[in-house]
């Protein structure tokens, strides 16, 4: 449960178009066409745009259903048109604490957080400036869609909204308000938000007021509640593995008795007056960088002007072609730049940032960045530019398309603006922008009067920018039809033995390789290549300058730059990417059918023929050298050093493998490393000494096999490999607490470790223990936290296990307020006692069985954690008989072998507790 994210990286256009979510497992064999279906009573087709049919009940609600039998799971969103620009005086923040609360459950219903975990739902509720919206993916067994279809109709308009349930959420409420207060780009977001906006309730975040989430009377937060969620207020959407059919008639079953209100909702007519001249606004508060935040005020997302707006802020903001990019972060007088870009139902904001270092002077880079964006329609804006960001927007549409999970999470912003198929008509605007228009608009709003960061200039005539209304969404969309629907794909169950059926496993050019082919929509494929070289030698001697190889090798090839690199790989529809270090390399693909090879071509460029650029190298130097600063007054850094820091090998020097460093260390070492010690450690140590390769979507296996030689022959630095593997530290229990100045929540981070592996007898018994006690939103430490004391808005526990060495640990954490710490440590104490002296009953058991069961269903039926695990098991000379087997055994896990695991391995005796916040003296 959140309010709307406060993004901060470079502008990624329409990024809501790639919204994480998890898949699921298996459902309907067959999809009815729309026009053969049979309606439920009452129940009327409006229309069909590109797969995603619209229906709507007598009683107002309306349904988007968008089938797709190649999915393994169904996404379910309840969307309403409700958020921060709803609340009135007193109200803020109103929008989102209800959506916490319809979390509580009905009288029937129970609480919900529980149900959702035990199904192993991957689920949440977002917040924004127009609207709420709860969405839950899960396999399409049993009665998971039944139940689900059932509980939102439920709490719809049946939700307890009782004061004895406000009395604990709005504790954790205001613990997520405090959480959002630690950010230093998010205080000054808030701020700029504020002061850009005279009346509009977009100048405030949908947290809201930290007074009106405390004291708000349940009464009004019950009379808003029976408002706005209403079936006319409402569009449900339905995604993924079910058959149309039986759903339309499972919903209008749960959703058609409820009567249509006789309210009418109040217009929202407020109009934000057009600025007169420069704002600023200065924040003062504890911190390690400096930030720039400039914002200017635009049209609603259905304005004419939109879709130009957009491809302006894409190409201001890009990396690293971007005008900000270029001007700001090239030459050294910015960390990092960004955009986020508040599209919404009425007139949003343009918004522009970048990152300083502490110490850094702030007046070269705000000049450079107010030049740069109020005169950029004087250097007209070109049809390269423009086509880059075209390329860029129609990936965007086929890789949603592609994924029936992110459409429903995706059309709740559109729906909020007016019409879902807003969406589809912004892209075909998109499509048609030109330079021209772009210089436009750059011209007509990027100007200092509409400006909020600066100071107010006295000016002889008034220069205002009046933001045109846009028109409605039913005349704009009047007559529009939309594009062909994609082809479903394949569906393979998501079980052990299904999936070991399908895969083929081999070894090409000296790699494991490991293939699963099938039909996906789109043609999708997702590739990963994992490689591993060096030795405990190498890894001790260059760790610091290997750090920088892996986002070197995208910076550039031979024979490519780094903007060309990224300009294929959007023409050919593919994302590449790699991670790595000192010991290991990861290569991960995503592309389709018709790109694989042209990917594989480029795999190979960007690993054997890097250019290592000293500009970009400087670039990803002081990135690192500021982050690491940044640390410094962030509790939850400050806890996860000292923690790292305590289970240090005992005795192990600076330098030495087994050795963790002080913030200051790690920052001189930074500082130390060259561009050469980058590319010698690159050609003395990278190499293909061991590889795994897996692969799955819709290839020929050929195609990758054939390639694989090019790629990996003759990449050898002649360094022995040898894996790197230091020994079990357990140290001694200790307590820790670390004074972190002027910060509103504080951190409790907790650990111990133990002798264990993934294949050992007592790991499935641990694992359900753990899963009761400290995992997932029906776990004990939760509810304990969370919804019986509202202490904390995050907490829980975790064991992790090595598949290699005996090696375990067990972890917990929570976010509090400092004040109420010793609550949160009697609790974290009191419930791991209660666990290993009472043990656990057998529903608790039952349910944990079956929620692991069901997640680990969830996560095969992504391909990219699929891929992942193939990869993984080719490491590890394992199959899919493993997880078979591990299945079993927590199958058949006892009460008593649960409880005898977590007393066996989870000793409070030896915890190491580490608390970092403002405690004061």
């Amino acid at each position: 449960m959140s309010s709307r994210p406060m993004r901060f990286t470079a502008a990624l256009l329409l990024s809501s178009l790639l919204l994480t979510s998890a898949p699921g497992s298996t459902g309907w064999a067959q999809t009815a066409p729309a026009a053969t279906m049979t309606l439920p009573t009452g129940v009327r087709f409006v229309t069909e745009v590109e797969g995603i049919r619209e229906y709507r009940l007598p009683n107002g609600l309306h349904v988007l259903l968008f089938p797709d039998t190649s999915a393994a799971t169904f996404t379910l969103n309840v969307t309403y048109k409700v958020g921060s620009r709803s609340e009135n005086y007193g109200e803020t923040g109103m929008a989102h604490l209800l959506e916490h609360m319809l979390f509580k459950g009905t009288p029937t219903s129970g609480n919900i957080l529980e149900s959702l975990g035990k199904r192993g739902a991957d689920f949440n509720g977002t917040t924004s400036e127009d609207r709420t919206n709860y969405f839950e993916t899960m396999t399409n067994a049993g009665d998971n869609l039944q139940w689900a279809l059932g509980m939102e109709a439920d709490r719809m308009v049946n939700s307890r909204i009782a004061q004895t349930d406000l009395d604990t959420e709005m504790t954790v409420v205001r613990n997520e308000f405090e959480s959002g207060e630690n950010s230093a780009f998010g205080l000054l977001y808030k701020q700029v938000r504020s002061v850009a906006y005279d009346w509009h309730n977009y100048g405030n975040t949908a947290i809201g007021n930290r007074s009106d989430v405390e004291n708000v009377p349940i009464k009004r937060l019950q009379d808003f509640y029976k408002k706005y969620y209403q079936p006319d207020n409402a569009v449900l959407t339905l995604a993924g593995n079910f058959d149309p059919e039986a759903a339309l008639a499972q919903i209008a079953k749960d959703f058609g008795p409820i009567r249509k209100p006789w309210r009418t909702l109040p217009a929202e007519y407020t109009v934000e007056n057009p600025q007169d001249g420069e704002r600023s606004v200065t924040v003062r508060r504890v911190g390690d960088e400096r930030i720039l935040l400039t914002a200017y005020h635009m049209p609603s997302i259905r304005h004419p002007d939109m879709p130009a707006l957009l491809v302006l802020d894409q190409i201001l903001a890009d990396e690293p072609a971007g005008r900000l990019y270029k001007a700001l972060v090239q030459t050294k007088e910015a960390t990092a730049i960004g955009s986020l870009t508040n599209t919404a139902a009425d007139p949003g904001l343009l918004m522009y940032a970048a990152v300083l270092g502490k110490d850094d002077d702030t007046a070269p880079a705000q000049a450079t960045l107010l030049k740069s964006l109020e005169e950029a329609g004087s250097t007209a804006f070109t049809d390269e530019d423009v086509a880059r960001v075209r390329t860029r927007v129609v990936g965007s549409y086929e890789q949603l398309l592609s994924k029936p999970e992110q459409v429903g999470v995706t059309l709740s912003e559109y729906i909020a603006a007016g019409d879902w198929r807003l969406l589809f008509k912004l892209r075909d605007e998109l499509e048609k922008v030109t330079a021209a228009d772009v210089t436009r608009v750059a011209k007509t709003y990027l100007k200092p009067t509409n400006r909020t960061l600066g100071v107010f200039v006295p000016t002889a005539e008034p220069d205002r920018v009046t933001v045109m209304a846009a028109p409605a969404a039913e005349e704009l969309l009047k007559g529009y039809v939309g594009r062909a629907a994609q082809t479903a794909g394949e569906n393979i169950p998501p079980e052990p033995a299904a999936i070991e059926a399908r895969t083929v496993r081999s070894e090409v050019a000296g790699a494991k390789v490991a293939l699963l082919s099938k039909k996906t929509r789109g043609e999708r494929i997702e590739l990963v290549m994992n490689l591993d070289f060096g030795n405990a030698q190498t890894v001790k001697d260059g760790s610091d300058a290997a750090g920088f190889i892996a986002p070197l090798l995208t910076r550039g090839s031979k024979d490519l730059t780094r903007q060309q690199l990224n300009d294929r790989l959007e023409e050919i529809k593919t994302q590449l990417s790699v991670s790595g270090g000192a010991s290991g390399a990861s290569v991960r693909v995503s592309t389709d059918r018709a790109h694989l090879t042209e990917a594989l071509e480029l795999v190979k460029k960007v690993l054997r023929e890097p250019v290592f650029p000293q500009a970009d190298f400087d670039e990803l130097k002081k990135g690192a050298v500021d982050g690491a600063e940044s640390g410094r007054s962030d509790p939850q850094s400050v806890a996860g050093q000292a923690i790292s820091r305590a289970f240090a090998q005992p005795g192990a020097k600076r330098g030495d493998l087994g050795y963790v460093s002080t913030l200051d260390e790690s920052i001189e070492d930074l500082k130390a490393v060259t561009l050469d010690q980058v590319k010698d450690y690159y050609s003395k140590v990278w190499g293909a000494a061991q590889v795994q390769v897996a692969a799955v979507g819709d290839f020929d296996a050929q195609t990758i096999t054939a390639a694989l030689p090019g790629i990996l022959d003759g990449f050898d630095s002649g360094v022995k490999y040898e894996r790197v593997s230091l020994p079990l530290v357990t140290p001694k229990t200790n307590d820790i607490v670390l004074n972190v100045a002027d910060k509103a929540n504080a951190v409790y981070l907790a650990r111990l470790n133990f002798p264990l592996r993934d294949d050992a007898a007592d790991y499935p018994a641990l694992a359900v223990a753990m899963r009761i006690f400290g995992s997932g939103t029906d776990s004990r430490l939760f509810n304990r936290l969370r919804q019986k004391d509202g202490l904390s808005y995050g907490a829980g526990g975790s064991v992790s296990v090595s598949s290699e060495d005996q090696k375990g640990s067990y972890s917990a954490y929570a976010i509090f307020n400092p004040n109420v710490t010793e609550k949160v440590v009697t609790a974290m104490r009191e419930e791991l006692d209660r666990a290993r002296k009472d043990g656990f009953t057998d529903a608790e058991i039952t349910s944990a069985k079956s929620a692991i069961l069901q997640e680990s269903r969830v996560a095969r039926s992504s391909d990219a954690t699929l891929v992942g695990s193939l990869a993984n098991q080719a490491y590890l000379n394992r199959t899919y008989v493993f997880n078979a087997d591990l299945e079993t055994k927590i199958s058949a896990v006892t009460p008593e072998m649960a409880k005898a695991a977590l007393n066996k391995y989870v000793d409070p005796a030896n915890l190491v507790i580490v608390r970092a916040g403002t405690f004061g003296k």
